[in-house]
């Protein structure tokens, strides 16, 4: 979703039709895991890959924990459908409603979703917030904020389908955490009065990779949300930081330029226990451009209130990043509780490529096939005399338009697109020479790459400097293993000097060595 350092403990591929997926003992897999790479695991991490037998392009897939099937579960949605934007608010549901999978309309169609829960195994003081972001290929995208109204640690997790609806045979869920040996601070509130009131990041380390930010958060301001402002090496000004953001707030979706902001958490009468989630990525922070950063974050109170929100946006800057802070817009501090991840990633990088000169296509070839997921992220500004420029992928040397489709969700300016395009592998929109030091990008994540059972789905976020945010849903129509990845400007005619782009793989537990990943990069 955005590039975090996932570590899979446990995945489950169903060998026959079913209406559930359940991974219990979670709280015992963290641990053994923990014990072996000497960490405390914080965050939870889901990838679901999955068809349903029902005769339909989209079926509804749920989320429910600890076996709770009451009605304790709170979700904000925010969708593209073919040519309709949509939202809408669920209060008070037996489950939390997921980014759809594919039915049966279409051979080979897998779809799902990546899921976040930050402070999962915290059993003290807040609700468990919830993000997916993800959808049925080239049929539905969709992102997702959600709460699970119960403080418990989380130490089993069920994924299942509507009423009378089954899984397909080769499904699959996998289940992990954000792996803590990439950790660089760690920031925790213990209230009003503390030494330091807002998280401040200012041992990072300078060199290569992109730096993330995971949290569960609550404002002590006295209203019902609050806004989080990011200050990058101690620069106060929020027109340094323009960013333009795409939400879904009940059933209204907007769009809109900002200035200073990071994410949406809730404030301290949004409903007792409830917390906020957010994840930040600042791509390849020491390269000497304005740096540009991807989020998603959210919450789900008891008013109702809440929303899910995505923002694009970079600090008008080009040096290089070595201090974060984080303040509430109008709280003092962070309730108690609140908790901030640092990272910084990759982690399994299987190829990086630099480019030192302006070059036309960049391929990712000989792919191996031991992994279970594949995460491309690029940096990059093409040299087209334009403000933005598409960005073509071909598979496996596939230059054939009909086998790739994708559903968007944009926000450009004041308005939010959806659009489904077939014979389209444009899937990704990137900066261009007009804005000289705005290099910009995303993230795709490319579960059950290496199956050959089924066309291969790929999740996507992205944006444009601060002019436009993408959520999207692709699929490539093979069911052929991805063993190499080409891109192009679609325009350019070339990627400039300066561009990265990093293929990282994600790896079940049986696969690694305890050792695994102990280095940046390794």
């Amino acid at each position: 979703m955005l590039n975090l350092p996932i570590k899979i403990l446990k995945t489950v591929q169903i060998e026959t039709q079913t209406v559930t997926i359940t991974i219990d003992n979670i709280d015992t897999l963290v641990a053994q895991w923990d014990a072996i790479a000497h960490v405390t695991s914080r965050h939870l991490v889901l990838i679901i890959n999955a068809r349903c037998i029902d005769v339909s392009d989209s079926i509804t897939n749920f989320l429910r924990f600890n076996g709770d099937s009451g009605m304790n579960y709170f979700y904000q949605r925010l969708s593209g459908v073919d040519g309709n934007d949509t939202a809408g608010r669920v209060d008070g549901a037996n489950a939390i409603n997921l980014p759809p999978i594919p039915g049966a309309n279409n051979a080979n169609t897998w779809g799902g979703s990546e899921v976040i829960i930050p402070d999962a195994f915290d059993a003290s003081v807040h609700h468990k917030a919830v993000q997916a972001m993800g959808g049925s290929v080239e049929f539905t995208v969709e992102a997702v904020e959600g709460r699970w109204a119960n403080v418990a640690a989380i130490t089993s997790v069920t994924v299942f389908e509507g009423v009378g609806d089954e899984f397909e045979v080769g499904s699959i869920v996998q289940v992990g955490v954000v792996d803590e040996r990439y950790l660089v601070e760690e920031w925790i509130s213990t209230g009003v009065g503390t030494p330091t009131p807002t998280p401040i990041f200012d041992n990072i380390p300078q060199g290569e990779g992109d730096l993330v930010i995971v949290g569960s958060a609550r404002s002590s301001q006295a209203a019902n949300e609050d806004e989080v402002l990011h200050y990058i090496n101690d620069d106060g000004v929020a027109a340094n930081h323009p960013a333009i953001e795409l939400l879904g707030r009940g059933a209204a979706r907007t769009s809109a330029a900002v200035a200073g902001e990071i994410a949406m958490i809730p404030g301290q009468t949004a409903g007792a226990n409830i917390f906020g989630a957010l994840v930040v990525n600042y791509s390849q922070y020491t390269k000497g451009n304005d740096p540009h950063f991807l989020s998603l974050s959210g919450y789900q109170s008891g008013i109702p209130l809440g929303e899910v929100r995505l923002m694009s946006g970079r600090r008008d800057n080009i040096e290089p990043i070595n201090k974060i802070e984080l303040d509430p817009t109008l709280g003092i501090n962070m309730f108690t509780g609140s908790l901030f991840s640092l990272y910084r990633v990759p982690k399994r990088i299987i190829e990086r490529q630099v480019i030192t000169a302006d070059q036309a296509v960049i391929t990712l070839d000989n792919i191996p096939q031991n992994f279970e997921d594949l995460v491309l992220t690029v940096y990059t500004q093409t040299d087209r005399a334009a403000g933005s420029d598409p960005v073509r992928f071909t598979i496996n040397a596939d230059g054939v338009a009909a086998n790739y489709n994708k559903q968007e969700l944009y926000g450009f300016g004041g308005a939010v697109t959806a659009l489904r395009t077939a014979a389209d592998r444009d899937w990704m929109l990137v900066s261009a020479s007009v804005a000289v030091e705005e290099f910009d990008g995303g993230v795709l994540l490319f579960p059950a790459y290496a199956k050959t059972d089924r066309h291969k789905h790929v999740i996507g976020l992205f944006g444009n400097s601060d002019n436009s945010i993408y959520i999207q849903s692709s699929r490539w129509l093979s069911t052929a293993a991805i063993i190499s990845i080409a891109i192009t400007p679609v325009n350019g005619p070339n990627f400039v000097a300066g561009t990265i782009v990093e293929l990282e793989g994600i790896l079940r537990r049986e696969g690694l060595p305890p050792s695994e990943g102990e280095q940046f990069g390794v």
